[in-house]
């Protein structure tokens, strides 16, 4: 079966909520158990453009679209929908970098994760909304500019940076310099939305 054919409609697969807070003690195992699959035939699926740099894969093809860490592969978002790819000046990339962090504060969007460095530990920023005004929080927002960022807007009215009320925003730096932006406006149903696991 191909994801994109059910209700034409297609998926995405998102792990966000499975890294707030997490038991790290099982979680390996209890990660792949939900997700090992549904990664495996999302990265499988998309075949086509690779953007990759030092912290994040992220593909781009006619059947969509995945961005996985590259030291922690339990970070991953894959949409069945293909994006509009562009490449941007550094001064409209760190626009729109400051636009999707402006949005997460706002609380116009579901999640916004940065990665600012390939350390060990990296500095990063995660951030999730919870419910209402409620969120959890790992690292912190800077000011200079990523290697990679992905923000899920959910907003009242249409938002410019993805022309559309909700869906995804995702800026890389490629290993070559270039600064690219992602954007693929709505949501699709998430791939594993009430998928009781049995042990």
């Amino acid at each position: 079966m191909n994801l994109t054919d059910v209700h034409g409609s297609g998926f995405e697969l998102n792990t966000d909520a499975s890294l707030v807070d997490p038991d790290w003690e099982d979680f390996a195992e209890a990660h792949d158990r939900r997700f090992g699959l549904a990664i495996s035939h999302f990265k499988s699926l998309v075949k086509g453009r690779a953007y990759d740099n030092k912290v994040m894969r992220l593909r781009v093809g006619r059947e969509g679209f995945y961005a996985q860490a590259r030291n922690f592969p339990a970070a991953f978002f894959g949409d069945t929908r293909s994006p509009e790819v562009k490449t941007v000046s550094e001064v409209d990339a760190q626009a729109a970098v400051w636009e999707a962090v402006a949005h997460y504060r706002a609380g116009e969007a579901q999640s916004l994760t940065t990665i600012y460095s390939s350390d060990d530990p990296p500095d990063v920023f995660f951030g999730y909304r919870l419910t209402g005004d409620r969120r959890y929080e790992l690292g912190q927002v800077r000011s200079s500019l990523p290697l990679h960022l992905r923000v899920l807007v959910d907003a009242p009215d249409v938002s410019p940076l993805i022309g559309a009320r909700a869906g995804v925003l995702i800026y890389q730096r490629t290993r070559r310099g270039e600064h690219v932006l992602i954007r693929a406006g709505g949501r699709r149903q998430p791939l594993l939305a009430g998928v009781k696991l049995v042990d």
